[in-house]
């Protein structure tokens, strides 16, 4: 054993004319791997799908509740407005000052709900005085 020398056999193989065969279960494996992923990937998007319908609402449900206040807030600057619009002592005022008209004389006046109807014929023109002081004539209205 003492001048023992080793020795390397080089077998030289030629598999260039070797072809593979394939696994038949290869196929079925890749399939159902493939199957498998696209069906996790399709049920993440749905999620996503979900997630993002519903920041949507939520942004539209803001977006309805301040338009809602703003119509309430209109609404009610609105009522204000029609309330002092209606407000008797104003139509008085304007009717005197702008328009012209007096108190109504107490031979023109009618209780309501006497059953007494007078037979005045409506004016087209309100009585004023003309430049000399005499009233100016009303047209009746022509039924």
């Amino acid at each position: 054993m003492s001048g023992s020398v080793p020795y390397i056999w080089e077998k030289r193989i030629d598999n260039s004319r070797l072809v593979r065969q394939r696994d038949p279960g290869y196929a079925r494996e890749g399939a159902a791997l493939l199957g498998g992923a696209l069906f996790c990937l399709a049920v993440v998007l749905l999620c996503a799908w979900q997630h993002f319908e519903y920041v949507q609402a939520g942004y539209r449900l803001e977006e309805m509740r301040s338009r809602q206040a703003q119509v309430l807030e209109w609404n009610r600057t609105l009522r204000l407005e029609q309330a002092a619009l209606l407000d008797p002592m104003r139509i008085d005022l304007l009717a005197r000052n702008r328009l012209g008209m007096g108190a109504p004389a107490p031979d023109r006046l009618v209780p309501m709900g006497s059953g007494e109807e007078l037979n005045l014929a409506p004016l087209l023109a309100r009585e004023t005085t003309g430049g000399s002081g005499q009233p100016a004539e009303s047209l009746p209205l022509a039924d």
